[in-house]
């Protein structure tokens, strides 16, 4: 009897034991299983909230032929991000912006587009500081540091003057920093060959070596921001593996700067211009938080004036920001990367940017990189 007792006692204990393993088990499968989020849930995230946005955003997608599902998971995320990028961006690897073409849609219905664009916050100005509204507590009158982001000549020219406009509002900077580098100038998108020739004069260089830091530096120096008192920082950055310098290549190296002068810059308003603002604020934020800096910031910039023939612009700067936005917004669901189609499609989104794509969600054991 002694020992049939004892049998029961083990068998029941493995038992319960079996029992207790499977149900952790089944726990930690449904934890694993993603929950998909709805539309409207994704493109809070991506910062359009409310039916008006909800509706703009449904609108040009419709146009553009990109299709909306109800759910959202990982796998749906990054097919936004693949259809946005072949029919909002249209942008080969190494291609400028200015040298993309049109697709059929983009000169069709181009008034309602503009205003849809508009709703997404990609045409007003960014930067409430001297008007009555809602955004200005976003916003304070004295930062560290203004950084002026470099583009082709005609942006950078506005950008100077947009800054011209907040110092004469009385907004307070010790600072002004040119975040550049050696992108070759273009005749057509940086000036006339006779002004790029100026240019080269003026630095004792031949025209062909003028580079978008040269031209940034020659437009500071005839602004009315070069009488002021403020120190200039000159972040010019080469060009790495073949491609130019970018926002992000600009603002690490401008991170590095910083630490190597103690970190003196501790908050900074960065300036761009619209319809860029909302993607260069995604990369900026990811580029710090990649860098642990403690760097506080804001993304300012001047109108945008939409044309007859502007789709083409506005609908780019929305992809850009989509794909620069998802991975944040991956991680705010606590979306994983698992299958080996989703590896796939994001090996072929952002393999050619690696400092996004080896720091993207990947689930646990999975090979993120060659």
């Amino acid at each position: 009897m002694k020992k049939k007792h004892w049998f029961l006692r083990i068998f029941s204990f493995f038992a319960i034991f079996s029992f207790l393993i499977n149900c952790m088990c089944c726990s930690a499968s449904a934890v694993q299983e993603e929950q998909k989020v709805s539309l409207e849930e994704v493109l809070d995230s991506f910062g359009f909230s409310g039916k008006e946005r909800y509706d703009a955003f449904k609108f040009i997608c419709e146009k553009a032929g990109v299709s909306l599902p109800d759910e959202f998971g990982t796998h749906e995320f990054l097919q936004l991000v693949e259809l946005t990028q072949k029919r909002f961006v249209n942008r080969k690897d190494k291609q400028e912006r200015w040298e993309t073409t049109d697709l059929n849609w983009m000169d069709q219905d181009v008034t309602l587009l503009n205003e849809n664009f508009a709703k997404l916050n990609l045409v007003d100005a960014v930067f409430y500081g001297w008007r009555e509204d809602q955004y200005a507590k976003q916003y304070k009158a004295q930062y560290d540091a203004v950084c002026i982001l470099g583009a082709r000549r005609s942006e950078m020219e506005k950008r100077i003057k947009f800054v011209e406009q907040l110092v004469k509002e009385r907004y307070h900077f010790a600072w002004v920093v040119l975040l550049t580098g050696a992108r070759p100038a273009t005749v057509g998108v940086d000036g006339t060959a006779e002004e790029i020739e100026e240019i080269a004069q003026h630095f004792g260089i031949s025209s062909s070596e003028v580079t978008e830091a040269h031209i940034f530096k020659y437009l500071y120096e005839q602004s009315w921001l070069n009488k002021g008192d403020f120190a200039l920082v000159v972040i010019d950055t080469p060009a790495r593996d073949g491609r130019r310098p970018t926002t992000q290549t600009t603002v690490e190296d401008f991170c590095k700067w910083n630490e190597e002068h103690g970190n003196k810059i501790e908050d900074a308003l960065f300036i761009s211009s619209q319809p860029y603002v909302a993607y260069q604020t995604a990369i900026i934020e990811e580029i710090l938080r990649q860098n642990n800096s403690d760097l506080l910031f804001r993304v300012a910039g001047d109108g945008y004036v939409p044309s007859d023939n502007s789709v083409k612009t506005l609908a780019g700067a929305l992809g850009s920001y989509i794909w620069a936005k998802m991975p944040n917004c991956l991680r705010y669901f606590n979306f994983k990367i698992k299958s080996d189609e989703d590896l796939e499609m994001t090996r072929r989104l952002y393999g050619h940017m690696m400092w996004i794509y080896n720091h993207l969600p990947f689930s646990w054991g999975l090979i993120s990189a060659d």
